[in-house]
């Protein structure tokens, strides 16, 4: 019968291999976990700036057909202020989110064109008057610090 005496000579080498091994795959598996929190934020960070975006273009949309529709209130009030600025008009775009939004006008001068432009409304004048204005829309999530702002110039003759 033979027997077997290696038995006492091991060292736990296998053990201890065994557990680095697990060490470095948990490791790996915490650092994939960060990494797929920070895009999961990325993501969301990325969706609310472009949400923002979209509600400042709205707010100047907004102020653009109120134009159209002929109420030149703003536009006015900016040329007769002090700085240039019309009041802010405020509007909720969602409010179970936060989102709101702003507009406002800004008056930046007087253009004159001359007598044969295409815009001479009447022959029997030399100077057509125009007017210069920037349209500003801005937008604000709550809770997310998401904001932006949208700039669009018109001429109003």
């Amino acid at each position: 019968m033979t027997e077997f005496k290696a038995v006492c000579q091991e060292r736990g080498a296998v053990l201890i291999v065994s557990l680095v091994i697990l060490l470095v795959l948990t490791l790996i598996g915490i650092a994939g976990m960060n990494t797929s929190i920070m895009q999961e934020r990325m993501a969301v960070n990325a969706q609310n700036s472009n949400r923002a975006f979209q509600t400042a273009e709205s707010s100047a949309s907004a102020l653009m057909e109120q134009l159209m529709g002929n109420d030149l209130s703003l536009l006015r009030e900016s040329m007769q202020s002090g700085n240039d600025l019309s009041s802010e008009v405020a509007f909720t775009v969602d409010a179970g989110n936060g989102v709101a939004g702003t507009y406002q006008a800004r008056y930046l001068g007087q253009t004159i064109i001359s007598s044969g432009s295409s815009l001479d409304a009447s022959e029997s004048s030399t100077l057509l008057n125009g007017y210069r204005y920037e349209l500003r829309g801005t937008a604000t999530m709550a809770g997310t610090g998401a904001s932006s702002t949208v700039f669009k110039g018109i001429e109003y003759y």
